[in-house]
């Protein structure tokens, strides 16, 4: 799709979005409006096609070579900071905005100064809001975006930032890759054009293989992207899956799980959320299929370790 034609499907949208009539305050339909605009406009400037390196296909380094997942505990959203064996990060999400300092506390005590990528699945604001603390604290090489519009202030000044900061920009469809260096096969198995009216099922899906272990990083992802991702014929299968949409019961199938085969499962999920998040019928699916359940509001930051060949879990909380 060019860039032209993927700004007018922006304006279009968000010209249905504020016209919807008088269930929209005034104010709020001018400032939806003025927004709507700005971001068409940072669209034009930051959708230039930018190509998503492919990943090199070496092996697993030798030596100790470790690959770090951290799923960071900032409460009621999500955040996971990858640290590949060449010394390249990729953050996926940045959790809500009042978690943005606890975040970057987090990627400084992990000696991170420099973001290679960083992936905003989609556009809520318990994904994107501490992205913009994150945009204005480190160097960021590469943002790869949903692409699917929302008319927010959170939105708004995230484009604005990446902008503002020169910063290379990519839509993530499904078979892109990402080059965090060697050995590391990372893969986006989801969306494909066009996109879903639902924004949960706009995420973008990644799949990340380090020698014999993957990881599956799923947004919230909801019951018609993983239909889709499954109709793909991608390869889902994973050692540690991230549980789409915070465990809700939305998202995470049997039928799903079934072609994911986890040995592990990570739910990001916040402390007595007002959601009923992980629900009880997606706690069932998984002890099903996955050997351990983790959650962030249980045992707070789970990093997983692995050399391509073993891999262990580290919790904040001591829980092994």
């Amino acid at each position: 799709m060019s860039a032209t034609m993927f700004t007018e499907g922006i304006l279009t949208g968000v010209r249905s979005y504020c016209n919807r009539g008088p269930a929209i305050h005034p104010r709020r339909a001018r400032r939806a409006g003025a927004a709507g605009v700005l971001i068409a406009a940072i669209f034009v400037a930051l959708v230039l096609l930018v190509p998503l390196t492919g990943a090199d296909a070496a092996s697993p380094g030798s030596g100790g070579a470790h690959l770090a997942v951290h799923f960071i505990d900032v409460g009621q959203g999500d955040s996971i900071l990858v640290q590949a064996p060449s010394g390249k990060t990729m953050l996926v999400d940045g959790g809500p905005a009042d978690a943005s300092g606890r975040l970057v506390a987090y990627l400084k005590a992990q000696n991170v100064s420099r973001i290679d990528v960083l992936v905003a699945t989609h556009p809520h604001a318990d994904h994107i809001g501490g992205l913009i603390e994150v945009l204005r604290t480190f160097v960021v090489g590469l943002v790869v975006d949903s692409g699917k519009v929302h008319t927010t202030a959170t939105y708004e000044r995230f484009l604005t930032l990446i902008d503002q900061k020169n910063i290379r920009f990519r839509l993530g469809r499904a078979g892109d890759s990402i080059d965090l260096g060697p050995g590391l096969d990372v893969r986006i198995l989801h969306p494909s054009e066009p996109l879903p009216e639902n924004m949960n099922d706009c995420s973008v899906v990644i799949r990340l293989q380090y020698g014999k272990v993957g990881f599956l990083f799923t947004g919230d992802a909801e019951r018609e992207a993983e239909n889709a991702i499954l109709k793909s014929g991608a390869d889902l299968h994973a050692t540690v899956l991230k549980v789409a949409h915070h465990g809700s019961r939305t998202s995470s199938s049997p039928w799903f799980l079934k072609a994911v085969e986890p040995a592990v499962a990570v739910i990001l999920v916040g402390a007595g959320n007002s959601y009923g998040h992980p629900h009880r019928i997606t706690l069932l699916n998984l002890a099903g299929y996955v050997d351990r359940v983790y959650r962030t509001d249980v045992d707070g930051d789970v990093v997983v370790i692995t050399d391509g060949t073993t891999f262990r879990v580290d919790t904040a909380r001591g829980k092994p």
